[in-house]
Parts: structure tokens; sequence; C-alpha cells
């Protein structure tokens, strides 16, 4: 198999090598054979963004981007469960979330025409709407962390659950901002 990389998959969701983690809510959870590859791709990614930063030593810059790997995975977990959590309340959950090495794909089986457009901006809006308030209450905590915790790990939290929920309302075709908009626009134009 090629690596793809299309939409920031590596893997080629259709034929990549699928393994059942279990269920979650009533949710199916894979992940993907290549999953394994997700940690190094954000560690090199978080290399290559501090290559610039010439003030830190390798040790510093390996230990930044580790605690940008697990901020990453914390808040793609955190992104994932926003997605459950809104489509639960619309009584219309994802089918599966398939785990691959970039990011999480939401799967709905069947005729998704037929569902309701307040029932898809719901389920799209989950994910990034509980990484802002996430993003939020780091934001809260940040003064008041007990000392000793990393406060790299927290800086980073607050980054990433930002990214993420902002970046998802980006009409970019397979994230969330392409569903949310389109939804939208249609809501606007009924009369």
């Amino acid at each position: 198999m090629i690596p793809l990389f299309k939409y920031g998959i590596i893997e080629d969701i259709k034929t990549v090598r699928r393994i059942r983690a279990g269920r979650f809510w009533g949710v199916d959870v894979f992940v993907t054979s290549m999953k394994w590859l997700g940690p190094f791709v954000f560690l090199g990614f978080h290399l290559l963004l501090n290559l610039l930063n010439t003030q830190l030593a390798l040790n510093e810059r390996l230990y930044l981007a580790l605690i940008f790997v697990i901020a990453v995975e914390m808040t793609t977990a955190c992104h994932a469960l926003g997605h459950i959590l809104s489509g639960k309340l619309v009584h219309s959950a994802m089918d599966e979330l398939l785990i691959t090495s970039t990011r999480d794909v939401n799967l709905y089986h069947g005729d998704q025409s037929r569902v309701p457009g307040h029932v898809h901006l719901a389920r799209a809006l989950g994910g990034p709407v509980l990484n802002l308030i996430a993003a939020g209450v780091f934001i809260l905590l940040a003064p008041s962390v007990a000392e000793g915790f990393p406060s790299d790990l927290l800086a980073s939290l607050i980054a990433t659950n930002l990214f993420f929920g902002i970046g998802s309302f980006f009409p970019i075709p397979t994230v969330d901002g392409e569903v949310i908009w389109r939804e939208i626009l249609r809501a606007a134009r009924k009369p």
C-alpha cells in the first residue's frame, strides 16, 4: 500500500487493514494497522517546525516534541468524544470511529442524504465545540496549576485544542467545516 496523505490521512481508509479496538458508547472503534506511525509523524512535524528556534538545545527540542505528541493524541481523543456526544444528543451517532495514524475518521453507514440537515450540523459541531471548551477549561486552569505539573503540556493542550477547534470550521473536504458550512448555507437558502 502506498501512503496517500490525502486530506491529512496517510492511509487509504478503504483498503487499509482495520483492527477492532472495541466499542465506546455504541460506536465501533477501529484502529488502522499504521496507527503506530502517528506519534512519529507528529514528533517529526514538531521538530521540523522548531528548526528555526536556535535557542533550544536538542534535548529541549525532543522534550517539547514529545509533549506535543501527547497533546495531539489527547486532543484527538477529545475531538472524537465530542462527535460521539453530539451524535448521541441528536440520536444519530456515527457507526464507526476509525483511528488512523494522523487523524480520526467518523464513518456513517447507510444513505446519509436522508439524514436531516440539523443532525448533520450537530454531529459535525461536536468535535470542534468540545475542543474549544477544553481549550477554555485549560486556559482557566493555567494560573492555578499545581507546582510540578508540566506547564509545557498545559500550553500544548491549549494550543492543540484551539487549533483543532478553530481549524475544524474551515470548509476543507473531509473536515467538519465542510459539513458545517454546507448545512448552514442550505438552511440559509430555504425560504
